[in-house]
């Protein structure tokens, strides 16, 4: 973290605050303590990554991108600020914007394994699949408890036994992730499981009920 004058070094337990806060899912008093902070020290790049990440757990991702890319301009060596901007632009279907930053930031650190899997998500996007596929393979080994690496490597997985292997232990990890959810449920109607594929699109349908890809698939299911 950048460092932080004596006499303003209060403003860290509101930061610490905002931290807490937004693990707990307590967003709006997440954001009234990073904005304590930042009244405090407006030009924090860590402040602003932390009410980014607020933005980001939201929904609001444009807002995210633009306090991330904040922290850039004031510390350009931010490899934190320039991943989450990264992965920003994912989440805003901007793919060939979000590889550019992703591979720049690569030799700041070819060890983290977030990095690589949005970069393997950036790549299957663009549809260059064995690029993605070794991008990806440096996430499992990096870092393999993130459920949505399974997710991207069963997409490029031909075989429906072998990809609902792959969907299953990211299943495991986190069992309230809808693409994953209805990953399964396609993969099983495919192979004729529709019993099995209806228990998981019943489960898509009770996390989100307004879902028309989980609505879609349990009408098949029934017929």
């Amino acid at each position: 973290m950048k460092d932080i004058p004596k006499s303003k070094r209060y403003a860290l337990g509101w930061y610490h605050e905002g931290i807490t806060h937004l693990s707990i899912n307590e967003y709006e008093e997440a954001i009234a303590f990073f904005d304590k902070a930042l009244t405090v020290i407006p030009d924090h790049p860590d402040f602003l990554i932390g009410k980014g990440d607020v933005h980001f757990a939201m929904g609001r991702f444009d807002e995210a991108f633009q306090l991330y890319q904040q922290a850039t301009r004031l510390d350009p060596d931010s490899f934190r600020a320039w991943l989450r901007s990264g992965i920003a632009l994912l989440k805003m279907g901007r793919y060939g914007e979000a590889l550019d930053i992703l591979t720049r930031i690569r030799p700041m650190n070819e060890y983290d394994g977030e990095l690589w899997l949005a970069h393997g998500i950036a790549l299957s996007h663009l549809g260059r699949k064995e690029e993605a596929a070794e991008s990806l393979r440096n996430a499992m080994r990096l870092k393999p408890n993130q459920p949505a690496l399974w997710y991207y490597l069963s997409l490029l997985e031909p075989d429906h036994e072998q990809a609902l292997r792959l969907l299953l232990r990211g299943y495991r990890i986190d069992s309230t992730n809808l693409d994953i959810i209805l990953e399964i449920a396609r993969r099983l109607m495919e192979t004729g499981h529709h019993r099995d594929a209806r228990v998981f699109c019943e489960k898509a349908r009770t996390l989100d009920p307004e879902n028309r890809k989980a609505a879609s698939f349990l009408s098949q299911c029934r017929e």
